[in-house]
């Protein structure tokens, strides 16, 4: 169960690196859309320049969804990883529960043993 909960925390600490590019990649896109934009703007241009920019937008969504992508997949592991923790902790506290029952049952059968002792 301790390796899982570390498994979760360094997974837990790869998820906020994941969340951080992705944003960064969005931010990045909007600047870089911004900034094409204001170059341009006001300006006639040609097909080329077009297709140039069309194809620096998809690259730039690209990446971004690629981030995002692999964002998800970090969530979808660090469930299943929480799924396993939990049941692990289920798992322990059942052992608990009977190491607890066969420590009480010892108790008393040392007791009726040391009372059958005395009897005889």
């Amino acid at each position: 169960m301790h390796i899982k909960r570390m498994e979760l925390r360094a997974l837990n600490q790869s998820i906020e690196q994941a969340r951080s590019a992705v944003e960064q990649a969005r931010q990045d896109q909007t600047r870089q859309q911004d900034e094409l934009t204001d170059r341009y703007q006001g300006q006639v241009v040609s097909p080329r320049t077009l297709s140039g920019w069309d194809e620096s937008q998809r690259q730039w969504a690209a990446q971004t969804a690629q981030h995002a992508s692999a964002l998800q997949a970090l969530l979808e592991q660090q469930r299943v990883v929480a799924t396993h923790v939990e049941s692990a902790r289920q798992y322990a506290a059942e052992c608990q529960k009977k190491v607890e029952k066969l420590l009480e049952l010892s108790v008393l059968l040392a007791e009726e043993a040391g009372c059958q002792g005395h009897q005889e």
